[in-house]
């Protein structure tokens, strides 16, 4: 008779650790939905404390504070218990919740917005560490398939929720619904997360801190600013772009000096988690050019109303979910994740060349299919990024390495808007605002993340396979 294992010895998934990972995939949901349910409810906040004009800084806020605090956290996870630096940044997310819900003036709800983005921050990179914590590296693509899931729901749903509490109960509650849920999450984190201690304090890197800050956030302005507010070639956009590079190269000299620096740069001696960079920061600018410009066509061009131009994104969310439910079952049960990437990177390709083709008079619900192959090949990447960083770095060192790709793919965002609003209004510009001159947009668009696509082609058939291991990351 063959041995029969207990399921408590044969799985990870105990129950408490089911607890914990609810716990951690909570947090993760809050920090992705507050900027899809944030952004439907401005109209009505600029009604409300006036000051249209600073409108735009409540998402700014939000997307620079958590990409100036991403990597501070990651490093803080590495040096302290994972599991109370996790809990302390959803305290704080909850703390700028419930103070954006009361802020009397717009002042007050971008600064406090720019607190909730810290805590949010902590909130995207601890909860990816917890789970390396939870489980080892061949069970975590279970949930990073969940992740996914996480992630479509907030593109698809992130406005429908957010449209419905502004109007049933007010722009205030899309701040207060918050809190029940981040409780949740403390809740599951305390009963599920058991971690062991570290001894020891912490070692803050005070002035990589202070520089890293300084050119991400200058980084982040440029882009968000450039082609908008002011030209590429105005001293401010000049005068930003300055800063980030002499900040950054101020911060390289720094961290090499530094006994326990923000970002060891020993990780990039790896081929992988370099390769893994490449790939985080494709992906983030594939997602926008997807999720910003194809609801502007089908709006523009086809004459689709907003409420619905989000749910045309829905092929692309389940081709993402199945992709990366499927690949999640094939590492589990292969132990080999190498094809995948290059499979992604190729189906992200055929989907930007499939946009190239789309017409001022293809029909909607055609024109959105060409979201599956997009849909497809951003699953393939968006889990397996952080799985070839995991495996690429000691444990000592996950922290900081999962920050790192946040902050890439943070970064790809942001330079992706910028570029690629460059070409649409420029195409618009030069073919006038009709269907043809945004369908020319789309198609400038959908050239540049073709490149992009390419590029990550290339960047993923240099990624070594390594073996998975059954052991998770303390």
């Amino acid at each position: 008779m063959p041995r029969t294992t207990a399921p408590e010895e044969s799985s990870p998934f105990t129950r408490r650790v089911k607890i914990g990972i609810a716990g951690a995939l909570s947090g993760m949901a809050l920090g992705m939905l507050d900027s899809y349910i944030v952004a439907t409810a401005l109209p009505s906040i600029a009604r409300d404390l006036g000051g249209p004009g600073s409108m735009t800084w409540i998402i700014t806020a939000y997307a620079l504070a958590i990409a100036a605090s991403t990597q501070v956290w990651g490093k803080l996870s590495d040096q302290l218990d994972r599991k109370t630096v996790f809990l302390l940044s959803v305290a704080v997310f909850l703390t700028g919740s419930m103070l954006c819900g009361l802020s009397p003036a717009m002042g007050a709800l971008i600064g406090f917005r720019a607190l909730q983005g810290i805590g949010a921050g902590g909130l995207l990179v601890g909860a990816m560490a917890m789970v390396q914590v939870l489980v080892p590296p061949r069970e975590s693509t279970r949930i990073s398939s969940w992740t996914g899931l996480l992630l479509g729901l907030s593109l698809v749903g992130g406005p429908l929720v957010g449209g419905f509490l502004t109007d049933a109960l007010g722009w205030r509650w899309i701040f207060y619904v918050n809190v029940p849920f981040g409780l949740l999450c403390i809740v599951g984190t305390i009963i599920g997360v058991q971690v062991p201690a570290k001894s020891g304090k912490a070692r803050i890197d005070y002035g990589g801190t202070v520089l890293l800050v300084a050119a991400v956030v200058s980084l982040t302005l440029a882009t968000s600013w450039a082609g908008t507010r002011y030209a590429w070639s105005s001293p401010t956009i000049l005068g930003l772009c300055a800063v980030a590079v002499a900040a950054l190269t101020a911060f390289v000299f720094a961290e090499r000096r530094c006994p326990e620096p923000l970002v060891p740069f020993r990780m990039f001696r790896t081929r992988n988690f370099a390769l893994a960079q490449a790939l985080g920061f494709a992906f983030n600018v594939t997602m926008v050019a997807t999720v910003t410009f194809l609801p502007l066509y089908f709006q523009n061009a086809r004459g689709v109303p907003p409420s619905l131009s989000g749910l045309l994104l829905i092929p692309m969310t389940a081709g993402m979910v199945a992709v990366m439910n499927g690949s999640s079952k094939y590492i589990r049960r292969t132990g080999r994740f190498r094809i995948l990437p290059i499979l992604g990177s190729g189906c992200v390709a055929v989907g930007t060349a499939g946009i190239c083709f789309l017409g001022p008079d293809t029909e909607p619900l055609l024109a959105s299919l060409v979201g599956l192959p997009l849909g497809a090949g951003l699953g393939c990447l968006i889990q397996n990024t952080i799985l070839i960083i995991r495996m690429s770095v000691e444990p000592r060192d996950l922290g900081a390495a999962l920050g790192m790709g946040s902050l890439t793919r943070t970064l790809g965002s942001g330079i992706g808007a910028a570029l690629f609003g460059s070409l649409y209004t420029g195409a618009l510009a030069s073919g006038g605002a009709g269907s043809a001159g945004v369908t020319d947009g789309l198609h400038a668009v959908a050239a540049a993340t073709l490149v992009v696509a390419l590029l990550a082609l290339v960047a993923a058939c240099f990624v070594r396979e390594v073996p998975l291991t059954d052991r998770s990351s303390r």
